[in-house]
């Protein structure tokens, strides 16, 4: 039924981006619901090739996740330095 849904989604030109929301129930089958995620639709950036261009230095993956770019546009819009900062 979700791996329909998500069939659905990616035929459908109107709609631009897929997000699954995690974790899902565990009667479900979380690896083949994602792998039915289009690269194109791909927002969260599960895709393997996301994964992939997300982790090589100067490649843009179809689309950027949206959970870090939102904490990033966050930090931004509150003026937080970042520079010289380390993340853990």
């Amino acid at each position: 039924e979700i791996i329909q849904q998500v069939r659905t989604l990616n035929a459908d030109p109107s709609i631009h981006g897929v997000l699954v929301q995690l974790p899902l129930p565990p009667h479900v089958d979380e690896a083949a619901v994602l792998d039915e995620i289009s690269l194109s639709k791909d927002v969260d950036g599960f895709h393997p090739v996301n994964i992939g261009l997300l982790a090589l230095k100067g490649r843009e993956p179809s689309a950027t996740p949206c959970t870090p770019a939102a904490v990033m546009e966050m930090l931004r819009r509150s003026n937080v330095v970042l520079r010289g900062k380390a993340a853990v």
